[in-house]
């Protein structure tokens, strides 16, 4: 089998959908609610329970429509973030979001501009999977042996600045290119907060392959996974492709 990281980026595009589809996307469209102790910890357990959510790929742009009450919008961009409400009138918004985390209060307390960038974030790179490899900012690294038999492992590098969890993160993949789980560590918690994200859902939607169910929980090492607790939970359901043209 070939273990040149190009090569499985290629398989994994091809299982995916194909890059010509996905270039042809205009938007993602659907239903969000996520939770678990990750947010509760940071006072925002049910800050994503019960959303519509918009995201444009190639925009870097995330909308999430009943954003903290009904009829008000939160937008993600990567150096911009803000709260409309439902007229469409700025109620709050922060400039180079990921800074703020630098803050020692934001340990033990989010407000709703932080787990806006958060959630934005990691919603672009997680419904841009696996296109999101080919952007420039990411370097593919190695492949190496996953968990499981006949698994692999396709470690990345991302830039300082590109919109993700951390500047090392690790795909585990299965015959089929299909991923099982996403290992990073999410930086804005903090350094200590390794994670494995697995998907334990899927859906097909114009010939493209998203993860439509995910959990996640602590990490240890490369190779130890932690039964629970349960940091964050994702489910996304009627999920809809609108194509450019």
């Amino acid at each position: 089998m070939d273990s040149r990281p190009e090569v499985l980026l290629d398989e994994l595009i091809r299982a995916h959908g194909g890059l010509d589809r996905w270039q042809s996307v205009a938007s993602l469209h659907f239903s969000l609610s996520s939770a678990g102790l990750a947010f509760s910890l940071h006072q925002q357990a049910r800050a994503l329970l019960g959303l519509t959510v918009t995201v444009h790929p190639h925009a870097r742009r995330v909308e999430l429509l009943d954003y903290t009450r009904p009829g008000w919008r939160g937008v993600w961009t990567p150096e911009r973030i803000w709260l409309e409400d439902y007229v469409g009138a700025k109620v709050s918004e922060r400039e180079h979001p990921r800074d703020a985390f630098s803050q020692w209060s934001r340990q033990v307390s989010w407000d709703a501009l932080d787990m806006l960038y958060f959630a934005g974030y990691a919603l672009w790179n997680y419904l841009c999977f696996p296109f999101l490899l080919t952007q420039p900012g990411v370097a593919l690294e190695r492949v190496a042996s996953g968990r499981g038999e006949g698994v692999r492992r396709l470690d990345v590098v991302f830039a300082g600045d590109f919109p993700t969890h951390s500047s090392h993160q690790s795909f585990h993949v299965d015959s089929a290119g299909h991923l099982l789980c996403h290992d990073y560590v999410a930086d804005v918690i903090g350094a200590w907060a390794a994670a494995a994200n697995s998907c334990q859902g899927a859906e097909a939607v114009e010939g493209l392959r998203f993860y439509t169910r995910r959990r996640v929980v602590p990490r240890l090492g490369s190779r130890l996974v932690l039964p629970g607790p349960t940091l964050v939970w994702i489910e996304i359901d009627d999920l809809r492709v609108v194509m450019a043209g």
